[in-house]
């Protein structure tokens, strides 16, 4: 049965379990491991605190205020997801206090991020508690399952990603109609706006290949016929 109860340093350098467990338990009979330990193929650490083996300890974990205390003979015999949890709710008590049900919501968090925490694992971590009443230290197994559900239901909406709203498309913005200006009108002529031909001033034809103009006769049969013969012949001139 995972009971999962809090240590406490006393001023003698001797860690003693909760009033449930009055023989304090030898510094001698502990082995400090470091500040990470491998359970269940993980390597697991709380920070900066020291990690302790103790085989005596009656629990399967315990945390003092500076150092966290495993027995693994008890953490075998529970499965893996157990025994993560164990280690980091005893975590949880030096990181968030001794409230129980904090610690149990630190692991779900914890377990849920790291991704060794499903609804299987969390039914297990429940199963664990045995249905145990509640006591001076430890809330029911019920009143703990509840909490466990909870955190795990917040954790696992935490760590669901938020879809983007959509952006509505912003339609090109309209141009203003294009105004043509009208082209300039050039001068008329008199003779010309009123239908008539000077007969002493002939019509003159610029050639692309001389700048001198070319006359066209007026009243000729055929004036293109003329226009054509005068180009030839002003361009023998003109190369």
């Amino acid at each position: 049965m995972v009971k999962l109860r809090i240590l406490r340093l006393l001023p003698a350098a001797a860690l003693s379990l909760a009033a449930v467990v009055p023989a304090p338990i030898s510094v001698h009979a502990e082995e400090l491991v470091g500040r990470s330990v491998t359970l269940a193929g993980r390597k697991m650490n709380c920070g900066k605190t020291d990690i302790m083996i103790d085989r005596s300890l009656p629990s399967e974990g315990g945390a003092g205020e500076t150092v966290l205390i495993l027995n693994p003979n008890m953490l075998n015999q529970q499965p893996p997801t157990v025994r993560l949890f164990v280690f980091t709710h005893e975590c949880g008590h030096i990181t968030v206090g001794d409230s129980e049900l904090d610690a149990d919501c630190f692991a779900v968090n914890r377990g849920v991020k790291d991704g060794w925490l499903d609804r299987k694992g969390l039914a297990e971590v429940c199963d664990s508690f045995e249905g145990a009443p509640e006591t001076d230290t430890h809330p029911s197994a019920k009143r703990r399952c509840v909490n466990l559900d909870r955190c795990f239901a917040k954790a696992e909406a935490d760590m669901t990603p938020i879809a983007p709203k959509p952006v509505p498309a912003r339609l090109p913005a309209k141009l203003p109609p294009v105004e043509t200006a009208a082209a300039p009108e050039l001068p008329v002529a008199k003779s010309s706006a009123l239908g008539q031909q000077d007969p002493g001033q002939p019509k003159v034809l610029s050639a692309w290949r001389c700048t001198d103009p070319l006359p066209i006769t007026t009243g000729s049969v055929d004036p293109i016929g003329q226009v054509i013969k005068k180009d030839a012949e002003h361009t023998e001139r003109c190369r």
